[in-house]
């Protein structure tokens, strides 16, 4: 039942007429045996008040035609009320699968970067394509569950009245066939379990095809053992599982279907040698046995769906107690004009890996200062994405404090300061419309943005979406570039932007924008290799295995030679 806490706190209301409905419709189906056992001749103790006749309706004759008008009755009764039963939950279930989506779309917002980065899209993708639908669909079931199960119990109590003994055969075989069937359905769950854990090991390896695509095409041998021995392997892992669990249920669920005629072989050839029944009972109970075989499949059917459900559940919190809440004040306020960033012994400790300790950057002490140009150099794995991380506030440091001007850096103040920043990192995002209010004066804006970065040809802007994104690297940086024009920020940060761009631009990306951006009044930080155009940057900061081992403030900055080292 905890699959349908969502939707009793979604619509309580609405939920409980539904079920009522459910209900209502179950007492009805059950209702249907007497009436038609009492108009083939059976007893009619409970109708003695139907009279027996016949009518004529377009030359057809209707024998007990008020005991027809009433059975046509139930029988519209029970399409009209099931039906809302089952269209009022299906809405909710609607409303509720929404209401699921959004609520860990603003719970991964609120994470910190660091949880997204340890947990990985493709669990979080999964979750939300897969699970959320699973539970919905799981849930909406029940008033069907509850039909059914409501029909099964009136038509319990029938056997109870027709016939005592046989009632008890009856219970007997429902509570033997539960215990032979919750035995194999324990191994199917545990199948559907793994089958879902490998489903976020195929989710990931999805990446890998696509965004590895280039590195795949150059090497035909590289290529076939993806394909093979990851995607192919877990698909065929995921297929195997599926299918046991899948043979198990349904080799079950085909004995749940059985019970209700090894019961009526049992009446009919070993109880009658025991126990008088008189010819109506016989009648009645094998009806009544007969019908149950359709409620009780029904409920068995979806036993299949429901532990795929429940598994989703426990996923989806498993999820959602994994994604923490960055500890800040969110609420964004008006900040103080600063003229520097300072970072004193800061330092960020990664968490521990197994046995070996987290890499460490730190404890370091700069100083960014606007209307300056800030070059971050160093090789691969000095730390210098970790660094810009801190300077945009992703990542919080922990040891030292960072503070704009003399204002400290505190969890109070953090998210109102990372309105100042203005980032393209190496691994940017390009969303595929510009997510600032443009005016009639901002359009012409882009507009000469777009022919200042030799895009107005390839991109045009309406209602500020992009036309395309099927740009080459360089052309797509150039968009990005254009946003962050537009967005106005005073710090602004750019991860290895220039490497993708040709000589003309990359020219003029450190010759002419950069500049432009210090003229301003902007702090401006740059991540690059470029020897050539160090001597752009007003400050040098250069990074060796998580250490700032040089520090250099100057308008003019040493020969590229002397920073070799530090690109290599």
């Amino acid at each position: 039942m905890k699959l349908f806490n969502s939707f009793t706190k979604a619509a309580p209301n609405k939920v409980f007429l539904s079920l009522v409905l459910g209900a209502l419709a179950g007492v009805l189906y059950s209702m249907l045996i007497p009436l038609v056992l009492s108009s083939i001749g059976g007893s009619q103790d409970t109708l003695s008040h139907i009279e027996s006749d016949s009518v004529y309706i377009w030359d057809f004759e209707i024998s007990q035609y008020k005991l027809a008008m009433f059975y046509l009755s139930v029988c519209l009764l029970i399409l009209v009320i099931r039906s809302l039963s089952e269209i009022i939950l299906i809405r909710v279930a609607t409303d509720v699968s929404r209401d699921t989506r959004v609520s860990l779309y603003k719970q991964i917002q609120a994470a910190p970067i660091e949880a997204i980065e340890r947990i990985g899209a493709s669990k979080m993708i999964t979750s939300i394509n897969i699970d959320v639908p699973r539970v919905v669909m799981g849930a909406r079931i029940l008033p069907t569950l509850i039909v059914n199960g409501i029909t099964i119990i009136g038509l319990l109590a029938f056997l109870l009245y027709l016939n005592s003994n046989v009632f008890k055969i009856v219970i007997f075989s429902i509570l033997f066939g539960v215990v032979c069937y919750q035995i194999p359905m324990l191994f199917g769950r545990r199948l559907f379990i793994q089958a879902r854990r490998t489903q976020d090991e195929l989710q990931k390896s999805y990446e890998g095809m696509i965004q590895g695509a280039k590195e795949l095409k150059l090497d035909t041998v590289k290529r076939q053992n993806y394909f093979k021995r990851v995607l192919l392997s877990l698909e065929q892992d995921i297929v195997e599982k599926e299918k046991s669990a899948q043979t198990i249920i349904r080799a079950t669920i085909s004995m749940g279907d059985l019970l209700s005629f090894f019961v009526i072989g049992v009446v009919s050839f070993v109880f009658l040698n025991y126990y008088a029944i008189t010819r109506e009972e016989l009648v009645g109970i094998v009806m009544a046995l007969l019908y149950l075989v359709g409620p009780m499949g029904v409920i068995l059917n979806a036993i299949p769906q429901l532990t795929r459900a429940s598994i989703s559940y426990r996923k989806i919190n498993q999820l959602i107690k994994a994604i923490p809440k960055e500890a800040i004040n969110t609420q964004v306020t008006e900040v103080k004009p600063w003229h520097k960033i300072d970072f004193n012994q800061v330092e960020y400790q990664y968490a521990d890996m197994e046995d070996e300790t987290g890499f460490k950057v730190g404890p370091i002490s700069f100083e960014i200062n606007r209307g300056e140009i800030t070059f971050i150099v160093g090789a691969n794995g000095s730390g210098k994405s970790t660094l810009s991380k801190m300077l945009t506030m992703h990542y919080r440091p922990t040891g030292g404090n960072i503070s704009f001007d003399h204002v400290l850096l505190t969890q109070e103040n953090v998210s109102s300061y990372r309105q100042q920043v203005g980032a393209i990192f190496s691994d940017y995002f390009l969303f595929d419309r510009i997510l600032i209010e443009l005016d009639g004066e901002m359009d012409s804006i882009v507009q000469e943005y777009l022919e200042q970065l030799h895009l107005s040809e390839k991109v045009k802007v309406s209602n500020g979406k992009f036309s395309t994104l099927a740009l080459s690297d360089g052309q797509r940086k150039r968009l990005a570039l254009l946003v962050a024009f537009l967005e106005d920020k005073d710090l602004y940060l750019f991860d290895e932007w220039a490497a993708d761009q040709d000589p003309i631009f990359k020219s003029i990306f450190y010759r002419k924008i950069l500049p432009e951006l210090r003229d301003k009044g902007k702090a401006v930080v740059v991540i690059s290799h470029d020897e050539r155009y160090f001597d752009v940057a007003d400050q040098m900061l250069v990074m060796e295995q998580g250490k700032l081992i040089s520090s250099e403030h100057a308008r003019a900055i040493a020969s590229p030679v002397d920073f070799a080292v530090a690109g290599s």
